[in-house]
């Protein structure tokens, strides 16, 4: 009996010496900033993101939101699924906001809520999501968090007025107190609590700067709110005194651009530009309390010994390029635009992107991923996983094909291989209002909806960079981004002009066949869950997995004769039915059969 127990508490102290040796898990915090753009990303104006994570990380100047707007968008951050699966796509009702995420039973399924159950501590502090107020924040809590310290409407876009909720309880409102070092105070907090626990913890930091401000008094309804200029902490307000806009190509053009209400734009007069001016620095200086919390929270886990074992993600979206990720880009003066975010165009959608951590390779990469791609990316690297079918895919942040790679770099078959690695696709998707932000914006526009297509590929040994998208209006656009990247000759003009949704034979044979392809991948996608948004070409052709695949001659007939993308009409909200048709497994091309004599 003696033997028995002293050989029972010997393996009890082997396995706890076991347990304590095991490596923990990584640590993960995620910095979401609000509407960044790539004109900012210079390391004059934020000098710590630079020295703290871009020249220590990965950036991915191909990263892309699924909706260019920020409920819809940090939906599919927390579901890691495309806005046409988790059907939340818009600021408010009856289309999106806290109020429709609670009605579709997300609440304990988001990424937050897995984390806990990989053995997570979780945090999180900022900006969650649009309607979520001081109204329904104690009745419709917030789940997965171990602890957070929300924004809540109507004080959420308030930068002297905040209003935050701890733990679900009652809205505390810091008067006179700037946002975004309210926000950092409380990071830095919860970084505390993170670090002195013994699980790995996830902390989530969401700051609303360079969001247009929005006063807590201001009327908030589609015609009567007005966003201004982003207000700066005094100690920044002497900032980037003489700093301009870009007058590039697409500035202000001679000739209308686009397609729907865009092409309608007047040009903007000088006073309009001076202003756009003005509400470009008011966003720099918004960015530099940004910029200095990422510096600090950087500082903390090296003080702390912690950072070789924490993945810090940085989402910004830029314009023209750049490396960071925010919900949604951001444009204002190109195509004679006022200040907004909800259209098709690169300088909307494009989101690049900055990680740091344990094993990631350092420098830009070229692969093409997203939002969801990064939830997905966060699960995989906790070791959590969804209660339902996610549509996202790992990103290779450690630079594991790129090593593959190498290795094969003889090896025809598996150069084959590696070209499939490479050729992405995004989809981003649009159903409710237009908005314009500033003193200059026009109503909220309805006809707004399309889905639109991003390629990044290598056809015929040469890059290959295609945006496609097809409106509600009927109107197609298709830009060769090699040639065109910012967007100025829609090389579909032509065939909009025959009449909505005109057919691809007035193209003439090679451009008919091009759109063919594009259309049918697109057709795929509006529908897609969990492999199918991965790997969609497969769903189309077995044996295909990128766009050169889909090109060979062979398959002509078999694209041309498929159903084309179209709308029944203009309609606020996801709407299945004014989408039809939509995509059949029973259409896959299926191989003629060969008879043997």
């Amino acid at each position: 009996m003696h033997h028995t127990l002293m050989l029972a508490l010997l393996l009890l102290t082997l396995a706890a010496a076991s347990a304590s040796a095991a490596p923990k898990k990584p640590n993960i915090v995620l910095i979401l900033t609000d509407d960044q753009d790539s004109g900012t990303l210079h390391r004059r104006f934020l000098p710590h993101t630079f020295s703290a994570l871009i020249d220590h990380g990965l950036s991915l100047p191909n990263f892309f939101t699924p909706v260019s707007l920020c409920c819809p968008a940090r939906v599919s951050l927390l579901r890691a699924q495309h806005a046409h699966n988790h059907n939340v796509t818009f600021v408010s009702a009856p289309w999106g906001g806290w109020d429709v995420f609670n009605a579709r039973g997300y609440v304990g399924h988001t990424l937050p809520d897995f984390l806990q159950r990989a053995g997570y501590a979780t945090f999180y502090t900022g900006k969650y999501m649009n309607a979520h107020t001081e109204e329904n924040c104690e009745s419709m809590p917030v789940s997965g968090f171990t602890s957070s310290d929300i924004l809540v409407d109507p004080y959420t876009y308030d930068y002297w007025n905040p209003g935050f909720s701890r733990d679900n309880g009652p809205v505390t409102v810091h008067r006179g107190e700037y946002s975004t070092d309210l926000v950092r105070d409380k990071a830095l907090g919860y970084l505390e609590d993170g670090l002195a626990g013994n699980e790995p913890f996830f902390l989530g930091i969401a700051p609303i700067g360079p969001h247009s401000w929005i006063p807590h008094d201001s009327p908030h309804s589609p015609t009567g709110v007005v966003m201004h200029v982003p207000a700066a902490h005094p100690r920044h307000a002497n900032l980037f005194g003489t700093e301009q806009l870009p007058r590039s190509a697409s500035w202000n053009p001679a000739k209308p651009h686009g397609v729907s209400w865009v092409r309608t734009l007047p040009r903007l007069t000088a006073t309009q530009e001076a202003y756009l001016d003005e509400f470009h620095r008011g966003r720099l200086r918004a960015l530099a309390a940004v910029d200095e919390m990422v510096g600090a929270v950087v500082q903390r886990l090296e003080r702390a010994g912690a950072l070789d074992n924490t993945y810090i993600f940085y989402t910004c979206a830029f314009r023209d390029g750049g490396a960071e990720t925010a919900d949604n880009g951001y444009a204002m003066g190109t195509h004679r635009r006022q200040p907004g975010k909800t259209l098709a165009f690169e300088e909307d959608m494009r989101v690049p992107f900055v990680v740091r951590g344990p094993g990631v390779r350092k420098g830009t990469g070229d692969a093409s991923y997203g939002i969801v791609d990064l939830a997905r990316t966060i699960m995989d690297i906790a070791g959590a996983q969804a209660d339902y079918v996610d549509d996202g895919a790992r990103m290779d942040i450690h630079g594991h094909h790129e090593a593959r790679d190498a290795k094969d770099a003889s090896d025809d078959n598996a150069s084959d291989a590696r070209h499939a690695r490479h050729a992405r696709h995004a989809l981003a998707e649009y159903w409710v209002l237009g908005v314009e932000e500033g003193i200059y914006g026009g109503p909220w526009r309805t006809n707004n909806t399309y889905r639109t297509l991003r390629i990044s590929d290598t056809v015929h040994s040469r890059k290959t960079s295609l945006s496609y998208a097809v409106w509600c209006t009927g109107e197609r656009e298709l830009y060769d981004l090699e040639a065109d990247p910012l967007q100025t000759a829609n090389l579909l003009a032509g065939l909009n002009a025959r009449g909505p949704f005109a057919d691809f034979a007035l193209l003439g044979a090679e451009s008919a066949a091009l759109l063919a392809r594009l259309d049918a991948l697109l057709l795929v996608l509006k529908t897609c869950v969990g492999d199918t948004c991965r790997r969609p070409w497969s769903a189309l052709l077995p044996r295909a997995q990128t766009l050169q695949d889909a090109l060979a001659a062979q398959y002509d007939a078999y694209f041309a004769a498929l159903p084309r993308v179209r709308y029944a009409g203009c309609a606020l909200g996801y709407r299945a039915e004014m989408e039809q048709p939509e995509w059949d497994g029973a259409w896959a091309y299926v191989p003629p059969l060969v008879v043997q004599p």
